[in-house]
């Protein structure tokens, strides 16, 4: 199920070791971001602040998702690391409107019946429904632009495309929707809640109790068996 975490929050999960291993493992082994290379292995950087949002796709505590939400009222990586490929142009920047970063799931790897790359898109925008986060801000791969519409998400691009550190780069502005959720419900086969939120989780816009869009968790389908 998925994880949700706010700043320091995940220090004291117990999960912080493990979430900054696992994206040095993909991002920088897996990927290629040298840049991001840690010679203690842990990726971590200046926008994993007390604000930072941390969606953590785990079984039994092995990490095999994860994604990462940054308020844009505040410094995120389009405004402060790449705003260059915005061109100039201006984007939304407010308290209902997050940096969607450092998304990836575990190659091959399914939990619950599912691929762990679509329960990870999946509960991405199930945690969107619940906060009440009205929009991703996303600076990607025109591939994931594709998949976000073809399951329904609002996607307008912000910029054209361009090439930014030898990869293609369009940043989108993406928003959720119950009829996007139920796509990727019918796509993946998932038939509930993927999220997992803790007692007394609070709502990181407006600080009440978060309360899942979906109110029975998934569960995996019992194969039918026919005897001779």
């Amino acid at each position: 199920m998925l994880r949700y975490f706010k700043g320091s929050s995940l220090q004291a999960s117990g999960f912080a070791e493990r979430v900054w291993r696992f994206r040095h493992r993909h991002f920088v082994e897996r990927f290629g971001w040298e840049a991001l290379r840690k010679p203690d292995g842990r990726e971590m950087d200046i926008f994993d602040t007390d604000e930072a949002i941390h969606l953590v796709l785990d079984n039994e505590g092995v990490i095999l998702g994860y994604s990462r939400l940054l308020a844009t009222n505040a410094a995120h990586l389009l405004s402060d690391v790449y705003p260059e490929i915005m061109g100039g142009r201006d984007y939304p920047r407010e308290k209902s409107v997050y940096e969607w970063t450092r998304c990836v799931a575990e190659p091959g790897a399914t939990l619950g019946g599912v691929e762990v790359s679509h329960m990870l898109l999946t509960g991405v925008a199930e945690f969107c429904l619940s906060a009440g986060i009205e929009a991703l801000i996303v600076e990607t791969h025109p591939k994931l632009v594709n998949l976000l519409v073809s399951n329904l998400w609002e996607v307008t691009p912000l910029a054209t495309p361009m090439v930014y550190d030898g990869s293609l780069v369009v940043p989108i502005h993406a928003s959720p929707s119950s009829a996007a959720l139920a796509s990727h419900h019918r796509g993946a086969g998932i038939n509930g809640s993927v999220l997992e939120l803790a007692a007394g989780a609070l709502n990181p816009i407006t600080g009440e109790t978060l309360i899942a869009f979906v109110d029975r968790a998934h569960r995996e389908p019992i194969a039918q068996v026919s005897y001779a």
